[in-house]
């Protein structure tokens, strides 16, 4: 008898009898046969399986595999729920702690490199822009200045500040040397200017050490209305600040004042018309002085903001009644490295001389006059010393 075979999708074999029967056969029987029943007629003992028993074995089948997929499906869903609810957990914990830690680390990178742009960007605007930077460098000293000053109660660093070397050198030479006179070979006159910018002042006058007079420098100072020489003495004579402390390096041209308690006879004779000509100079150098001196005027507009009020005091330079020309020249005891006069009242003639070794490649600048409301400065920063003396 010829069979039909073959395999359903479930992978059983089966065969078909000429009268159209299906015989499902085990597989594992078959295979374990040295034989193939594909090749030859089963044998009679054959266990077969129904058609209608396979089919409901096969749904099972998926069913199950339906259901395992379902199991599955649920233990994610809850342990997701669990991830979410229990987020104090240690397993959670490492993993929220990874990303917040790469996420932060991702942060930082980014803000490192934007700040470095920037930095870059920013460095390229203030060296491209010169009147910008110098803005921005004296702002700087005048934040270490206002450090210094708040420091000032607890620690005197003044005597470190009035000293000429933070550290003595033995190999500095205090005299000039003819290299340093270049400044001054080509300076021939004093300019007047007015309405100039700190920029301007610091680029052109201050770092080049060249003299100048700014004619509108004190036109809102107090001094200019309310000082006159009646005035001055009696400040210093009435105020109890500056009656109380002694002026420093007093001098006068007549000698009978030149003495112990000469500055207070001398303002009261003045005050009560015994003396009419004189001349005088002195330096209220005591810092409790400064700052009354001080509500009379301010400090100049053009200057940048690092120049810092003087510690050393205030020098004042007065005469009355004295006219005796060019012929006669006083000596002015201001051997700083910058200086600038302000004339109160009246006016002042003045002469620069050049310094040893300058004398040959400097000029003197004769009939220099100062006005009322006029200030003048001489600058010779970072040098020895000044190039003239007055």
């Amino acid at each position: 008898m010829t069979l039909h075979y073959g395999e359903t999708p479930g992978d059983n074999i089966y065969s078909i009898t000429p009268g159209g029967t299906r015989i499902y056969y085990d597989r594992t029987f078959l295979l374990s046969r040295r034989e193939s029943p594909l090749t030859r007629s089963p044998p009679l003992n054959l266990p077969y399986i129904p058609e209608g028993f396979l089919k409901m074995k096969m749904n099972s089948e998926k069913e199950d595999k339906m259901n395992i997929l379902n199991n599955i499906d649920n233990q994610f869903k809850e342990l997701i729920e669990l991830i979410e609810k229990e987020k104090d957990s240690s397993f959670s914990m490492k993993c929220f702690d990874r990303l917040k830690k790469k996420k932060k680390n991702s942060k930082k990178k980014w803000f490192i490199i934007s700040f470095l742009i920037l930095t870059l960007i920013s460095m390229y605007f203030i060296l491209s822009h010169e009147e910008l930077s110098y803005n921005i460098y004296f702002v700087f000293l005048s934040f270490i200045r206002l450090i210094l000053i708040k420091i000032l109660p607890f620690w005197d660093w003044t005597k470190i500040y009035t000293h000429l070397c933070f550290i003595a050198n033995p190999f500095f030479n205090q005299s000039l040397d003819l290299s340093e006179c270049n400044k001054c070979a080509n300076t021939t006159e004093i300019p007047r200017q007015s309405n100039i910018t700190f920029f301007n002042f610091t680029k052109s006058i201050y770092l080049n050490h060249l003299p100048v007079i700014i004619d509108d420098a004190t036109e809102t100072w107090p001094a200019m209305k309310e000082l006159t020489i009646n005035k001055l003495f009696q400040l210093f004579i009435e105020d109890p600040v500056l009656a109380e402390n002694d002026l420093c390096y007093f001098e006068t041209n007549i000698r009978n004042y030149n003495q112990v308690g000469g500055a207070d006879r001398l303002f009261n004779d003045y005050i009560n018309g015994n003396r009419r000509s004189f001349i005088v100079q002195w330096n209220n150098c005591k810092r409790e002085t400064l700052k009354v001196i001080r509500s009379y005027y301010n400090k100049p507009y053009f200057l940048p903001p690092s120049v810092a009020q003087t510690l050393m005091g205030n020098w004042f330079l007065v005469s009355a009644g004295f006219h005796k020309g060019i012929d006669y020249l006083h000596k002015i005891p201001l051997n700083y490295d910058w200086v600038w006069l302000a004339q109160i009242q009246g006016s002042s003639l003045i002469e620069l001389r050049p310094k040893y070794p300058c004398e040959k490649m400097c000029s003197i600048l004769k009939s220099v006059t100062l006005n009322k409301g006029d200030l003048s400065n001489n600058c010779f920063l970072f040098l020895k010393g000044p190039y003239w003396t007055r």
